[in-house]
């Protein structure tokens, strides 16, 4: 209680005047209590109280009553905004123990589980994005990979963006364009995996918020133009032991990591609701344009699933190229980890790695071919029965209305529909994925 006291001190000394009090929801979306700073004094020390009947899925309205603990560890300032306002993330609680239906806990006690086992876990991740203007969206530049011109109508965007990512207190990234036109991509460095998952979600409301200053949309939608390169969260995992990296090693993977890549492979069927859980994101799960659609790994081979950076021929992780950025970042982590730890813990075996291009590789498990499939396929995985059993049920029972509310909507099924983005996803994921 104490350490939250001394964090308002700083914050009101700081000059910010107001404090948004983030709750994570099922989708991994910030539900948000804004308090002016003098107000949010008691909240630092007792918490949040909020009805959590009003958040899909959390609870019902005759259990309504839910406090949010603070996390001091886990504030942000939106210099973004003049630094007038800090985003402060919370824990739900369900009396004094964590509440089931958060996802920020689930990743919590996923590490606490890790660490019993005597690892730690380092994580990082790759988030790609488009700037786009207008809903059905149009391309704001034509840009390539790494382009070098200057783009007047984004480049001031990300610059900014970029300037309060280490501003914020998220850190220094690299960025760069990617593959398609109008799409960048930007790092969250590898550390703690909650604290990971929260710059994800800073990430996405500063790169929305200064998008919006130029009358442009930060999207996070998977895929959101048919025929070019989607937008992908690529993870990078390594495990530790009293301070040494189990992954590092040069020229081949240790055991160690062969095992956690073997554990990721054999979940990446029932995992995939949880790393690429939109209807659209089976639209971006299709042949090329770097989209991991067979269930392999190699080494330094950027078309299969699971990719051992190979830079000068030192390895010191993997990288799942698997999620997309409208996961939930705490869900998609907890299942990630869990998998790997699965696979170190059996001493998995993974087949030989694939130095083909993934895509032409026949009689190879393949991604589900949409979300219906992906909830199927979840029900029956070893990480989902790892998870919080309310939080699993409650989150699959969202996902297989949000596959059923696409087909009422488009009317003609997903054989006629998978190979074109429909109104229905714009509507549904433009602005929020």
């Amino acid at each position: 209680m104490l350490e939250g006291l001394n964090v308002w001190r700083v914050l009101k000394g700081a000059g910010v005047k107001y404090v948004k009090f983030i709750i994570v929801d099922l989708f991994g979306r910030p539900k948000v209590e804004i308090m002016p700073i003098d107000a949010a004094r008691d909240a630092f020390v007792d918490g949040i109280a909020y009805d959590g009947s009003s958040i899909p899925a959390y609870t019902t309205v005759n259990k309504s009553d839910l406090v949010a603990a603070v996390d001091p560890h886990a504030v942000y300032v939106e210099t973004w905004n003049g630094g007038k306002s800090a985003l402060v993330f919370t824990n739900t609680l369900d009396g004094d123990k964590p509440h089931p239906m958060d996802p920020r806990n689930a990743l919590k006690q996923t590490l606490e589980y890790v660490k019993s086992r005597g690892y730690d876990v380092k994580l990082g991740a790759e988030v790609e994005f488009f700037l786009v203007k207008g809903n059905p969206p149009s391309l704001v530049d034509n840009g390539a990979y790494f382009e070098g011109y200057p783009l007047k109508d984004s480049m001031p965007v990300i610059e900014e963006i970029v300037d309060h990512l280490y501003l914020s207190g998220i850190g220094h990234s690299k960025t760069h364009h990617e593959v398609a036109p109008s799409q960048y991509e930007v790092n969250i460095l590898a550390g703690d995996p909650v604290q990971v998952a929260d710059q994800v979600l800073v990430f996405k409301i500063l790169a929305k918020s200064v998008a919006q200053k130029y009358g442009l949309t930060a999207t996070f939608m998977p895929k959101p133009f048919w025929g070019m390169n989607g937008s992908g969260m690529h993870v990078h995992v390594s495990f530790w032991r009293d301070g040494v990296n189990l992954f590092s090693s040069y020229k081949e993977p240790t055991p160690e990591l062969k095992a956690a890549v073997a554990g990721v492979l054999e979940n990446a069927l029932s995992n995939s609701v949880f790393v690429a859980p939109t209807v659209n994101s089976y639209k971006r799960l299709v042949p090329h344009h770097e989209a991991p659609t067979r269930i392999v790994w190699g080494i330094g081979n950027r078309s299969a699933m699971v990719r051992i950076p190979y830079y000068g021929m030192k390895i010191n992780r993997f990288e799942y190229r698997h999620p997309d950025p409208s996961a939930n970042p705490y869900l998609g982590f907890a299942a990630i980890i869990l998998a790997a730890l699965e696979g170190v813990e059996k001493k998995l075996e993974p087949p030989r790695p694939v130095q083909d291009v993934a895509y032409e590789l026949e009689g190879v498990k393949e991604t589900p071919r949409h979300l219906g499939e992906a909830v199927k396929l979840a029900s029956e995985g070893a990480v989902t029965r790892a998870l919080p059993q309310p939080l699993v049920k409650a989150y699959l029972s969202l996902k297989e209305r949000e596959w059923a509310d696409y087909l009422n909507s488009v009317g003609e099924g997903w054989e006629k529909s998978w190979n074109k983005i429909t109104s229905w996803e714009y509507e549904r994921y433009l602005d929020v994925a």
